[in-house]
């Protein structure tokens, strides 16, 4: 089985919509588990999240219609490692 770029970027594309409906999904779970109301502030990394992925996605939907392969992954390596980043630091563990 040969594995080449438009694979790698249809993988791509599902990996960074699958980590927004999961960001869109922690803050239903947040506002549900939690016995005070949520505030904007308690929601707003999970909210900068879930534009970055989305933003990501229309470009990557975009570009793939343009055979740029190339480019979709690259979007989608960065999309997810800022993702990552980004709720790392949130959550103090690269803030010692």
């Amino acid at each position: 089985m040969v594995v080449n770029e438009k694979k790698i970027s249809k993988i791509a594309m599902i990996a960074v919509f699958l980590a927004l409906i999961r960001t869109i999904a922690e803050c239903f779970r947040l506002d549900y588990s939690s016995r005070y109301s949520t505030t904007f502030e308690e929601l707003r990394p999970f909210l900068i999240g879930a534009l970055i992925c989305s933003v990501s996605c229309l470009s990557m939907c975009i570009l793939y219609f343009y055979p740029k392969f190339k480019v979709v992954i690259g979007i989608a390596i960065s999309c997810i490692s800022y993702y990552l980043l980004t709720f790392s630091m949130d959550k103090g563990i690269l803030n010692s």
